[in-house]
């Protein structure tokens, strides 16, 4: 907003006056311009998937990711999709809320600090993330991916957690999928691909698997995604705090993404009154729940709290195991009552940010809650509710006092004879991976898998 903006227009796009004025930090980057040291030439039979270079000087290493797209020319398309969420990977790309010289930080155990860490710290040069201050204390609104992102690494351990998140996490997705359809049984796509290309791409799938932190859609995303569904599609969210930030994406710089917080959410920071609306498309940002597009519509839950204690398993309902048309999910666990109560991070397969389902919010109404963590004991008082679940008075916001805090797994059948299945945590992927994908989470997951595979064809 400039010197002359005034209340009575809040939206730029309907502005005559008071939109005037540039913003300028010292620590924006929108592009390293590193000089180029090398190039590869990917074959043009490479399958589709995560890839990773290895550079060695002799005094250090590092592995830096690439994705290979489908081949759009290809005969076959293999009927399996695994989403890679680099919008969510921007948002949290080179984050320094360990920072405690910050005006934004979130105090942690420096025991827990990698040498990412302690790179980041010696490097203000690599930039920030969508979570973090600038120097002047003002909250950041865009991200690039034109740079080092450190964070984005396959041995990456988060501070927080002293365990994988986002990118290192998913790689236990490509993993499991390697080890159910084979390295060339499934496609990798991302949501830049999505975002730009939108639902002609989706449809050559019938069906798609999210990682474990999808947070940061487009609208065009979320169309593609209705559409996929719509169309008889058969999804898997498969993680936590998922569709919840509105965000914009420029195809022309695609490095570059947009978000701005408004007056709710689960934020670090909030951006002042005339603020909100994106630069880049013009749109509302804030959630996409305000927008009157709650992930629970298409995906049957949302976002209600997160925690950094200890994790929490999941009680299977008396529901799931009455209906017969999901005795599927349970193949091989027949006799399981808690799944998920172990887990490479947090120790358990809900943690971090959960989702639940909510009628109320767009939960389809035909949604069958397989499980839920309050049948297993819930979660501690170090999960806290999100502050847009409040409403006076502010009682009853923490893990044991909260019928709100929970995980839920819920699974839907679409009018178009597709199907939805969510498991509502960002760590159900550590509970996957535990004793090398030999457990109950990876049964339910493989069950499910094999079943949408199966209708597919």
């Amino acid at each position: 907003t400039g010197h002359d903006w005034h209340a009575s227009q809040t939206d730029w796009t309907h502005a005559s006056y008071g939109y005037g004025a540039i913003y300028f930090h010292d620590d924006d980057l929108d592009d390293a311009q590193w000089e180029t040291t090398f190039e590869l030439d990917v074959p043009k039979d490479l399958h589709s998937g995560c890839y990773g270079i290895l550079v060695d000087d002799g005094v250090s290493t590092d592995f830096i990711p690439f994705f290979v797209r489908p081949d759009p020319n290809a005969s076959r398309t293999p009927p399996v999709a695994l989403i890679i969420p680099t919008m969510t990977y921007a948002a949290y790309a080179n984050e320094h809320l360990h920072d405690e010289s910050r005006e934004v930080h979130f105090p942690g155990d420096p025991g827990k600090k990698d040498k990412y860490f302690q790179t980041l710290m010696k490097r203000p040069d690599l930039g920030i993330s969508l979570y973090d201050s600038h120097n002047d204390g003002s909250g950041t609104i865009f991200s690039s991916l034109k740079r080092p992102v450190l964070n984005m690494r396959p041995d990456y351990s988060m501070w927080l957690f002293d365990g994988p998140r986002e990118f290192s996490a998913d790689l236990w997705f490509v993993e499991f999928l390697d080890r159910e359809l084979g390295p060339e049984g499934y496609d990798v796509i991302t949501d830049h691909d999505i975002s730009e290309q939108r639902a002609p791409l989706l449809k050559k799938y019938r069906v798609l698997l999210s990682c474990s932190h999808p947070e940061y859609p487009t609208y065009g995303m979320l169309d593609a995604y209705a559409a996929f569904l719509a169309n008889g599609g058969h999804f898997m969210y498969l993680g936590g705090n998922g569709y919840y930030w509105v965000t914009s994406h420029d195809p022309s710089r695609p490095h570059r993404i947009e978000v701005r917080r408004a007056e709710a959410g689960c934020r670090t920071f909030g951006l002042p009154p005339g603020n909100w609306h994106h630069s880049l498309s013009g749109e509302l940002g804030g959630l996409w729940r305000s927008r009157g597009r709650p992930p629970n519509k298409l995906f049957g839950v949302g976002s209600c709290a997160m925690g950094v204690g200890k994790g929490a398993g999941y009680g299977i309902t008396d529901e799931a195991r009455s209906k017969k048309h999901l005795s599927f999910i349970f193949r091989g666990i027949e006799s399981d009552t808690t799944i998920g109560d172990f887990g490479l991070v947090q120790g358990a397969a809900s943690g971090d940010e959960i989702d639940r389902m909510d009628f109320a919010l767009g939960t389809p109404k035909n949604a069958i809650m397989i499980a839920t963590t309050k049948l297993a004991g819930g979660h501690s008082d170090e999960y806290m509710l999100f502050n847009e679940e409040t409403l006076y008075p502010m009682v009853n916001l923490h893990g044991t006092t909260s019928d709100k805090i929970r995980s839920d797994i819920v699974y839907f059948e679409t009018p178009s004879e597709g199907a939805v299945f969510s498991v509502g945590s960002i760590n159900w992927v550590g509970a996957l991976a535990w004793k090398a994908f030999d457990n109950n989470i990876a049964r339910i997951s493989s069950n499910v898998l094999h079943e949408f595979v199966r209708r597919s064809k």
